[in-house]
């Protein structure tokens, strides 16, 4: 089977940019079926193309070009059902430009770069080229930064760590335990329940709540990049001590939007190691488990959050010696952008 010609593979990709991937199976997409028939024979075709888009996406790198490209076709967490003119706009808001001049630039570079990468990955045997990731794997991982055990598991299954990171809003208010959210999974992980199930004690919110009273915050927010400490409530079955809670998304006030920034990112990991500093004794505490912050709600594209969550974990490794890290990522294709990008 012949690879596409760029020009065929821009045209679905711009089919596909319109139709979204909720309509996927209904769009008539020939090149990139057959692009993906060569890199992942063995997969259903409709996923198979999806898998060659983000394989070919994840290719792009952190920066404006990966996030842009991942919006584009609403590959970040909680866009896949964002209308195209939604979708759109924010890849137009990651380069800063107005939503027509990003229509024409920068959207069709965006194209033809993804075609590039298609391109490439099928010349490169597509899904022989991958490693394959089972959920529930600890993989170690060496980088120039440090070292990390990579767990793909969700955040709620970790086990044999000391301190789980949550990433929190501004207000430290959890989120509901049925929300896909590690938010919402750690709340409900955390709680103690009765035979039937009953909820007993909200516990770690409560305890967060407790916390913010105790510092005069009930109803209002904390500082970005703020970071309280609360017990990990049922969580302790999995050997977990403490739960840190960092405040790192600003809700945009009418929308269902949060915004999380580089920096932000950066100064919650400085706090959590300050912070296990100042328990290590207390708690016995050793290992910390970052999930990859910003990247779920906060809509930042994996690539970027990855390179500044790792950029701040790899200072603090630095400075303090001794302690383990641990990442946690529940979905195998987001373990292998991890190894990919932390791989020497």
């Amino acid at each position: 089977m012949d690879v596409p010609e760029h020009e065929d593979l821009v045209r679905d990709l711009l089919t596909l940019r319109e139709r979204g991937l909720i309509r996927l199976r209904d769009a008539d997409l020939p090149h990139l079926r057959r692009a993906a028939a060569l890199c992942h024979p063995a997969t259903d075709p409709v996923a198979a193309v999806e898998k060659t888009l983000r394989d070919a996406v994840g290719r792009l790198g952190e920066g404006t070009l990966g996030s842009g490209a991942a919006y584009t076709f609403g590959l970040v967490q909680g866009t896949r059902d964002w209308s195209a003119a939604a979708r759109r706009k924010r890849a137009a808001d990651v380069y800063r430009l107005s939503v027509e001049r990003f229509r024409k630039n920068q959207e069709r570079m965006l194209l033809a770069q993804v075609a590039d990468q298609i391109i490439a990955l099928c010349g490169a045997g597509g899904e022989a080229a991958l490693p394959r990731i089972a959920v529930g794997a600890r993989i170690p991982v060496e980088s120039d930064g440090g070292r990390a055990i990579l767990q793909i598991r969700p955040i709620e299954l970790i086990s044999g760590v000391d301190v789980l990171v949550n990433p929190e809003n501004v207000y430290l208010e959890m989120a509901r335990v049925f929300s896909p959210s590690v938010s919402g999974a750690i709340r409900k992980a955390g709680s103690r329940r009765g035979p039937a199930g009953e909820l007993l004690d909200d516990t770690v919110q409560r305890e967060l709540h407790e916390w913010m009273a105790k510092h005069h915050r009930p109803g209002l927010t904390v500082a970005p990049g703020t970071v309280a400490p609360t017990g990990p409530g049922s969580l302790a079955f999995n050997g977990v001590r403490r739960v840190y809670h960092a405040a790192v998304a600003v809700p945009r006030p009418g929308t269902d939007h949060q915004d999380v920034t580089p920096s932000t990112i950066m100064l919650a990991v400085h706090r959590v190691f300050a912070l296990a500093e100042e328990e290590r004794v207390a708690y016995r505490l050793k290992t910390i488990c970052f999930p990859l912050l910003g990247t779920g709600h906060g809509r930042l594209a994996v690539r970027p959050g990855l390179h500044w969550l790792w950029s701040a974990i790899s200072e603090n490794l630095a400075r303090s010696r001794g302690w383990e890290v641990h990442l946690s990522v529940p979905e195998p294709e987001k373990a292998d952008i991890v190894l990919r990008q932390l791989s020497p």
